[in-house]
């Protein structure tokens, strides 16, 4: 059996393509598209090549596997080896072995979650990490520029749960992403002056924390070294 055509859909899906942007990436008409989706065709052996290739995924996982958002955004930490390779870490290491599911909330849908979009219309990860009862949200880096944790390493995602003003100082000197008139801070919450701000990991700034701030306590991060 192939699963080609539902791939294929479930692909345009993760990543937010229509059929005419997915068929312009491989110089394809929009009704193969459709035709492959629909069991009617399957693509050439170069075309699938040049899906797998563009996605990063194999050609026989393409054909006979039925792709999980997992796999489409290689977050399958145990296949990836994430924890055991240092070059590529889901830090604290030490991870249980159960899955929660985390809503995952890609770099072009940041606006629509602030916006107060149902999480339902997110992409949802299975990540090995302990279930707790206030839901965790993970957020992807900036793509082109990512984030930098302390060590000053790239950071790809970063698991967190939101954080209300009245809870924020406690946790002085802790990594904290701060959404503040439409961009996202990383870095460590501090104090100045008696009130509360962000050194920004990357830059060293220090960024007043406001009110009307969305702020995130960062619990896991997944990091590449620079080197």
């Amino acid at each position: 059996m192939s699963y080609v055509g539902k791939n294929i859909k479930k692909i345009r899906s993760v990543k937010n393509l229509n059929q005419t942007k997915f068929a312009e990436l491989f110089d394809l008409k929009r009704a193969s598209i459709g035709a492959y989706e629909e069991g009617r065709a399957e693509p050439k052996i170069t075309t699938l090549s040049q899906i797998a290739n563009h996605f990063g995924i194999s050609v026989d996982d393409l054909l006979h596997k039925e792709l999980s958002v997992n796999d489409l955004y290689h977050f399958d930490i145990f296949q990836k080896d994430y924890i055991k390779n240092k070059g590529n870490q889901l830090k604290p290491s030490k991870l249980p072995v159960n899955l929660a599911s985390v809503y995952y909330i890609v770099e072009s849908k940041r606006e629509d979650y602030f916006k107060g979009l149902e999480l339902s219309n997110f992409i949802k990860l299975s990540l090995p990490i302990p279930s707790i009862a206030s839901d965790y949200i993970a957020f992807e880096s900036n793509i082109g520029n990512p984030w930098l944790n302390a060590s000053g390493d790239y950071v790809n995602l970063l698991v967190c749960r939101a954080a209300k003003q009245d809870e924020l100082a406690p946790l002085v000197g802790k990594s904290f992403l701060i959404w503040k008139e439409g961009s996202f801070f990383f870095g460590m919450l501090s104090e100045k002056e008696a009130s509360l701000c962000l050194r920004d990991y990357r830059h060293a700034e220090t960024i007043e924390v406001s009110p009307s701030d969305s702020c995130f306590l960062a619990l896991y991060e997944m990091s590449n070294s620079k080197s």
